[in-house]
This record gives structure tokens, sequence and C-alpha cells, in this order.
């Protein structure tokens, strides 16, 4: 058989192409999230008084919603009188009906994620013995996919950020999900260092 070298080349040349496309489209995500640390650090420098907390929380949530191309997400917080999960913020089809639920602590990706405090990347939740269908049952929701990262801050877990449903046929990667822990530790400390100013009860 004889090889055509032109046909070679432009296989090889079509090769290297896509590979640059997606150099640039991860080079282009690493810059957009260096601005949103710098954002939220120049921010977290004038903040972190209680009042002043709720408002980064959801600037840090949105961004890394935006970043990682997300419809739909959620950040959590840990009751821990009860031993349950609180949605506090929610973003897409569920933010009327979601905000305030509650699901236990030890249920789902997002039990696991706060149990083992560490992230979690699901492609495909109906194939994760970990996922839990309550929240989907009770609010004729379809989760496909889950970029879930813990709220982690002075060593303790707070809560933790779930974006869902990023389009596409690979849906999250490896990428995301190291860009959405890094946030997650961020907003992690802010907690930490609210709650370490708060007057101690005797």
């Amino acid at each position: 058989m004889v090889m055509n070298p032109v046909a070679v080349v432009q296989r090889e040349n079509a090769r290297l192409q896509a590979e640059n496309e997606h150099l640039q489209d991860e080079l282009k995500s690493l810059r957009e999230f260096v601005q949103v640390l710098n954002d939220l650090s120049e921010r977290a420098k004038v903040a972190m008084s209680d009042e002043a907390l709720m408002p980064m929380l959801e600037v840090t949530f949105t961004k890394a919603l935006g970043l990682l191309n997300a419809p739909d997400g959620s950040l959590m917080l840990l009751d821990e009188d009860s031993q349950e999960l609180v949605f506090i913020l929610v973003r897409g089809a569920l933010a009327t009906d979601l905000t305030g639920f509650r699901v236990s602590a030890n249920e789902g990706i997002a039990g696991w994620v706060l149990k083992h405090q560490e992230a979690a990347l699901v492609r495909d939740v109906r194939r994760d013995p970990r996922f839990s269908e309550t929240v989907d049952a009770a609010f004729k929701f379809r989760t496909q996919s889950i970029a879930a990262a813990p709220l982690i801050g002075d060593g303790k877990v707070y809560g933790l950020i779930e974006a869902l449903n990023q389009p596409g046929d690979q849906p999250f990667s490896d990428s995301d999900l190291g860009l959405l822990r890094l946030l997650c530790r961020f907003a992690g400390e802010m907690l930490a260092d609210v709650e370490r100013r708060q007057p101690s009860v005797e």
C-alpha cells in the first residue's frame, strides 16, 4: 500500500490544529480563573464581616458556575445541629423552589463529598451508586452530571458547591474540578475567618 504523503501531512495538521484549539481553550479558562481569584482576593481584603459574607459567597458561587459553564448548581451549608445540608444559593431551573430545602448530610454525592472532604466528578450520575434521587424526585428535575467540592477552612468542612449538567458529550473535566476545588477552598477560608471572629459563648 502506497502512503499518500499529502494525506498524512493533512491529517497531522488537523490533529495539531485541534490540539492547539484545546490548549487555547484551557489557557483562556485558566486566565479567567486567575482573574476571578484576583477579584475575590481584593474583595476579601475589605470584607469578612458577617454582613459581607453572604455577598462574597454569592459572588464566588456565581463565578464558579460561570467558569465551569454549568447551567445549574447549588451552594449548601451544613447545619451541625440537625446534620442536614441546607440549600443556601441555587442557580438554574430550581433556583426558586430549592432554596432553603434540606437533605441529610449523609445522603448522595453531596454527603460523600462532605464525609470524605474530597471533590467528586460524576459525568453520568445514573451509573454512580452514591447518587440520590431525593431532589430530582421532589422537584421533577433530571441531574445528569455533577462536579462538587467541599467548602473547607481551618480544617473544618462547612458545606459544598455542586455544579450540574454541563452541556456536551464529555461534561466536566479534571481541570473543571481543579478550578472548583480551589474556589471552594477560598470560600471555605472566608467562612472560617468569619467564624473565628464570632464571640465565644460561655
